[in-house]
């Protein structure tokens, strides 16, 4: 071939590359967009079609299916603004445009495609699916975490409201230890109702025939001020549950106001701040003022340092099996005589999109403990102890994982507590026998949605080292339920009527099965009651 042949060729070459390719790019300047697309319920989608197209010129289009874990990537894309389309058989299509891609990063974003015929049966009609936003970030920036967006009631602030939705639950309860409590035939309900886009309005409430179980009902408010503002307000009313003479239960009474702000100050520093402010026992003089605080710091997007100080109740977020934790304490302490302090430092790391560990250190200080007495002739008591200048102090790790319909978590505790010195045959001198100790515990969490029976399972285990007096690491927000030995709850689905618009289930709620009692055989002391609660809960 001579010289001039190959010049012709290597010129064709170069010109057809040019029409096929106007312009080039170097491999650091590429970048791609990935991310997961998963069900309303978060369960990972498999095979799902993402398509995207660049609004540049001549931009072919790039696909992609979803892989077991409902993972997507889409590499190789030269920077520019692109739509992205998510599409599955039975569901509805996601769109997305806009998508800004800058030069040598990447656009992680999470999918949640809502099931057709869930949406046909609500009567819900919507244009487009919600795409939830979770990190954008590149090489040459730094992340960028829309906290408060995310934790937002409801959906991201551009997405319809949310309908109503709650639970009602009617129950009966039996308690097999030394409380001594009667059945008594209850319930209780939550109901959530969207005013607007950024706003939701909260009524719950829970009742018991039996005088010794807690009843009162509570309002919240909450709502947006702004794209990383959320404020909430409410109010609270309580009557406790005592073994006490039924003439003095204004005793037991409480109302509460309680008002918290989570406010995003930049993208890697988010504050919480707020108050409870209450009168307990019906007396002026026993009012009270309860602050907390706390501030996050998430240098990356998998990384989170938290710091936080309050004097409120420890307390469990709701619940449809357990209702609020606010109304079904255990501890029976009346309103004025609770104090408490907790301070806590942790840190939090996402290692993969299914595993989380977490770990922290602690202080926490309680003026008032309850124990649970029963002796040989079968007399019941509950004993109040002042334990105000015997404060906790630990520290706890934990690691949670997730996979498909399954969660599953351990964790290590190593505080100091209170425990009783000696065994003895009179409950009145438990006070006196009261020592510190410190106390190793471990905790297994399992909770699944078995969708081939319609069943709701959630099972925790605690190992204690030895008998305590005091509650352990009670502010800890890792286990749904903090109770002592083993817990579970279980919600199966029944066949639903028409004229209930809602899921029917059957449910259970047994808690501190394995009772850890403490005393000789004469006397039985515990912290936890063994109680048993069954019924009907609708959830709507």
């Amino acid at each position: 071939m001579t010289r001039v042949q190959r010049s012709a060729r290597v010129l064709a070459f170069a010109s057809i590359a040019l029409l096929l390719f106007p312009f080039a790019a170097s491999s650091a300047d590429l970048g791609d967009i990935r991310g997961r697309v998963k069900d309303s319920a978060g369960v990972p989608l498999v095979g799902a079609l993402v398509i995207a197209v660049g609004s540049m010129q001549n931009s072919p289009e790039r696909m992609v299916f979803t892989d077991k874990s409902g993972a997507f990537q889409i590499p190789h894309l030269l920077p520019g603004n692109y739509s992205i389309r998510i599409s599955m058989p039975r569901f509805l299509p996601a769109m997305k445009q806009d998508v800004q891609l800058n030069a040598g990063g990447s656009a992680i974003l999470t999918v949640n495609l809502q099931n057709a015929l869930e949406v046909v049966r609500r009567a819900v009609s919507r244009d487009k699916e919600d795409i939830a936003w979770t990190l954008r970030s590149s090489r040459s920036t730094q992340p960028v975490l829309r906290l408060t967006e995310t934790q937002l009631p409801g959906k991201p602030h551009d997405a319809p409201a949310p309908e109503y939705s709650g639970y009602f639950q009617v129950y009966s309860k039996s308690v097999e230890t030394s409380s001594g409590a009667k059945d008594g035939v209850g319930s209780q309900f939550s109901v959530t109702m969207p005013l607007a886009a950024k706003s939701q309005f909260t009524l719950n409430g829970q009742y018991s025939e039996s005088p010794t179980e807690p009843r009162g009902f509570g309002a919240t408010y909450q709502f947006a001020p702004t794209d990383r503002h959320r404020s909430r307000i409410g109010v609270k009313v309580r009557q406790g549950a005592l073994f006490a003479d039924p003439l003095q239960a204004s005793l037991l009474r409480e109302v509460q106001v309680e008002y918290g702000e989570d406010l995003q100050w930049s993208d890697h520093i988010v504050f919480n701040y707020g108050a409870a402010v209450g009168r307990a026992d019906a007396a002026s003089d026993r009012n009270y003022f309860r602050p907390k605080f706390g501030i996050s710091w998430v240098p990356e997007a998998r990384t989170t340092f938290t710091a936080s100080a309050t004097s409120q109740a420890p307390a469990m977020v709701d619940d449809p099996i357990r209702g609020k934790e606010y109304f079904d304490r255990t501890l029976y302490v009346p309103p004025s005589m609770e104090r408490y302090s907790h301070v806590e430092v942790a840190v939090s790391r996402v290692v993969t999109e299914n595993l989380e560990v977490s770990a922290a250190v602690f202080r926490d200080r309680t003026d008032t403990q309850a124990l649970f007495v029963s002796t040989g002739d079968k007399r019941q008591a509950v004993v109040i102890l002042d334990t105000r200048n015997r404060p906790a102090q630990g520290f706890r790790v934990h690691m949670n994982r997730r996979f498909r319909n399954v969660e599953t978590g351990i964790g290590y505790t190593s505080s100091s507590g209170i425990g009783i010195k000696l065994a003895s045959a009179d409950h009145n001198d438990l006070r006196k026998q009261m020592v510190g100790k410190q106390f190793q515990v471990v905790s297994a969490r399992f909770r699944a949605d078995v969708d081939t029976t319609n069943t709701e399972i959630t099972a925790i285990y605690r190992w204690t080292s030895g008998f305590s007096a005091s509650r352990i690491d009670s502010y800890q927000q890792l286990f749904e339920y903090n109770d002592p030995t083993l817990s579970l709850t279980v919600a199966q689905n029944l066949p639903g009527l028409r004229m209930i618009p809602g899921t029917i289930q059957a449910i259970l709620d047994a808690r501190n099965l394995f009772e850890h009692s403490f005393g000789p055989n004469l006397m039985q002391a515990a912290q936890y009651p063994r109680l048993v609660k069954g019924g009907i809960n609708i959830k709507f």
